[in-house]
């Protein structure tokens, strides 16, 4: 009887064992990933990834383009204020792809925009990234039309009064999708806009 008994025990356990065992299997198959379901699973990350890396670089060209715009921005406005604090003439002379910020001591130096990029004492000098145009996105500075002279009252003595849009810088290209890329120099002030491709202006608050 006790071997029968134990006969007995023995079976229940190996029989819980084996239920168990069974079990388990079930829920590590459940778990699973298939390879069909592994392979979306990387499509779907490799997506998500390349997107966020274009919208990365879009953002970054973007920001690089718009601190161009505001550095072109805070050049002129100092030059403007040293032209005044001195009580000196200052301009700067621009290129397709760099400017020049320059102090003059008379007249004859900046007479013309041809003498005012030979003459006057440099102050400064830089490259651009993106390159810039006059008036619209086709039209390149050449010596006779490349300085913004700013006089000893703070005033730009080159853009006519005349003008509603005075001188206007383009930095280009225009298809980048920037809050700003031209800036208008009046005789008054410098504002900072964005291209209108349709009416070929640059527009500001």
């Amino acid at each position: 009887m006790i071997i029968l008994r134990g006969d007995k025990m023995n079976f229940t356990t190996e029989l819980r064992c084996t239920r168990s065992l069974g079990r388990n299997r079930g829920h590590l198959h459940q778990a699973g990933f298939t390879l069909i379901e592994l392979m979306i699973t990387i499509a779907i990350m490799a997506v998500v990834v390349g997107t966020a890396t274009l919208s990365f670089t879009t953002w970054q060209k973007k920001s690089r383009f718009e601190s161009q715009v505001r550095e072109m921005y805070a050049d002129l406005m100092d030059a403007r204020n040293m032209a005044f604090t001195q009580k000196k003439v200052h301009g700067i002379v621009f290129q397709p792809n760099s400017y020049v910020m320059k102090s003059y001591s008379s007249e004859v130096e900046y007479k013309y925009s041809a003498d005012a990029k030979t003459n006057g004492t440099n102050i400064m000098t830089k490259s651009l990234k993106y390159g810039i145009t006059k008036t619209n996105t086709t039209t390149a500075f050449t010596d006779d039309n490349s300085a913004i002279l700013f006089d000893t009252t703070g005033f730009n003595s080159t853009s006519p009064s005349t003008s509603t849009f005075g001188f206007t810088i383009v930095v280009n290209p225009i298809d980048v999708s920037s809050g700003i890329n031209c800036l208008v120099i009046s005789v008054a002030r410098v504002n900072m806009g964005k291209w209108n491709v349709s009416n070929s202006k640059c527009e500001f608050n």
